[in-house]
């Protein structure tokens, strides 16, 4: 496998699945939802990167939830796409009701209609779709190709975290 694909699979192995567990706590636990949902769309334009634009990102997010995470979470494709544009665009779960340590309750609906996710639940089911898409990739070709092209796009690129090298700019 190209080693810029190894890369970018480590970063987010230790960015979004070695992080988000930190965040299940009181104080942050809506914000796992935003980076678990963040995550989930960026694996979508690394499995699908052609098209831009809205309607293209909704129906690659749909498509990967569809085939990558558990069962369960298929028929929800479509509402957990709303649901990541509501926390992406203003901090709403919309028609999900969003708790953390209740796995007793995850995936039941509420008496207003609302479906509960428990985040550790949700985490173990992005967790189970990175995890099943990583495998697909490593054996793939095709999916390698696709995924460069997304690395090499400018609405994709690699992620990590580190020092930054700066260009000094000249004094004004």
């Amino acid at each position: 496998m190209d080693p810029r694909i190894s890369a970018v699979v480590a970063w987010f192995s230790r960015i979004y699945l070695g992080g988000i567990p930190q965040l299940v706590r009181d104080e942050t636990a809506f914000l796992s939802f935003v980076c678990m949902l963040a995550g989930t769309e960026a694996l979508a334009g690394f499995h699908h990167p052609e098209g831009s634009g809205t309607q293209a990102n909704g129906r690659r997010f749909r498509n990967f939830v569809s085939l990558y995470f558990p069962s369960e979470f298929r028929p929800l494709a479509a509402n957990l796409w709303t649901f990541r544009n509501g926390m992406a665009h203003g901090f709403s779960p919309r028609q999900f009701a969003l708790t953390h340590h209740n796995s007793q309750i995850h995936l039941r609906t509420t008496t207003d209609g609302a479906v509960v996710l428990n985040a550790e639940d949700f985490f173990a089911a992005f967790l189970f779709a990175a995890q099943r898409y990583f495998t697909e990739l490593a054996a793939t070709a095709e999916l390698q190709a696709k995924f460069l092209t997304r690395l090499a796009s400018s609405s994709g690129g690699g992620i990590s975290v580190g020092f930054v090298d700066v260009l000094q700019l000249p004094a004004a």
